[in-house]
């Protein structure tokens, strides 16, 4: 999932960075994530056979959003050759903890042509939300 720097501890809660990320806007960060998600799923998930389950991460800029990181990640479904899940997951902002939900599931041509749909991005956004207020 996400490598994390411990850059602070207190006695209250450890507060963690994700590795080489810098803030942006939080919608930029998403476009980003989104593009090289879509690069490595062209690249690196087959047709049938093994592949090798990978995320994009950013940290999170929106003061709103009840979430340290959110990660975009593609894992290999175990059950159908050649099927992969496509996920997206929110970190807690103190807690070492995560929430995530499945956002489609199939081969790659049919993930690619969920996330070049009209609206992608905004009901992204809106399950994002949902899952950093699913922590409070």
């Amino acid at each position: 999932m996400v490598k994390y720097d411990i850059i602070k501890i207190n006695n209250k809660n450890v507060r963690m960075v994700p590795q080489g990320i810098t803030n942006m806007k939080f919608s930029q960060e998403l476009d980003k994530a989104v593009a090289r998600i879509k690069e490595r799923i062209e690249r690196e998930v087959p047709d049938t056979g093994y592949f090798r389950n990978f995320a994009e991460d950013f940290a999170n800029s929106d003061e709103k959003l009840c979430a340290k990181a959110v990660s975009l990640s593609v894992e290999r479904d175990e059950n159908v050759d050649g099927n992969a899940l496509l996920l997206v997951s929110v970190l807690h902002p103190f807690m070492n903890i995560d929430a995530s939900l499945m956002l489609a599931s199939g081969k790659r041509d049919k993930i690619l042509e969920y996330m070049n749909k009209d609206g992608f991005k905004d009901e992204i956004i809106r399950k994002i939300h949902e899952l950093a207020d699913s922590f409070m």
